[in-house]
């Protein structure tokens, strides 16, 4: 960045230099001087007034502009394509990163939700398999209430039995008895 600069301005202090040294080049095209080098430049004017056209000027301004585009060449455009050159390398060489870990991450992300499948699968097995311990804990725990009801109902069908016929027997007592003491009760009141 710093040789950049530099370079900029010994281009920017380098142009007024040329043009100077272009200048009287072209005044003593237009001014036609009678003796020494503009004369001699002079003889070769073609045309008058305003417009004259000196091959030789031309030749001069020609190259000057080619020892200036040889010197900004060398000076400013080479650097400046070197560095826009490595400046493409590493931005290739970026994207190039970029894609990498865009692939890269996209494994994670697979991997990731291949783990999340599978640990949703063994959550709901494990889920159902505690649904079906659950169900046959219940389902044991009624057969068991069941098998209880039904043994103290026989057990209470057998007490009501065993109640009943201790019942009908006493009744029978009873009733023996209530018969003699009706009759007896009866039979005294007709004798009486």
């Amino acid at each position: 960045m710093v040789r950049l600069f530099r370079l900029k301005r010994f281009v920017f202090g380098l142009t007024p230099i040329l043009m100077l040294l272009a200048a009287p080049s072209i005044s003593w095209a237009a001014s036609a001087p009678t003796s020494g080098f503009g004369a001699w430049l002079a003889s070769f004017n073609v045309g008058s007034g305003a417009l004259v056209i000196n091959p030789i000027v031309i030749l001069i301004q020609w190259t000057n502009f080619l020892i200036l585009l040889i010197v900004l060449n060398k000076i400013l455009i080479k650097p400046l394509l070197s560095h826009m050159e490595s400046r493409d390398a590493q931005i290739t060489g970026d994207l190039e990163t970029a894609e990498r870990d865009k692939s890269e991450a996209a494994g994670y992300i697979s991997q990731y939700e291949d783990a999340l499948a599978e640990i949703q699968r063994e959550n709901t097995e494990a889920l159902i398999a505690l649904q079906q311990e659950m169900t046959e804990a219940t389902r044991n725990r009624l057969d068991g209430v069941r098998e209880r009801t039904n043994r103290e109902i026989e057990e209470t069908r057998q007490s009501i039995a065993a109640q009943a016929k201790q019942a009908a027997s006493e009744l029978e007592s009873s009733a023996s008895r209530l018969a003699g003491e009706i009759a007896t009760r009866l039979a005294g009141r007709s004798i009486a």
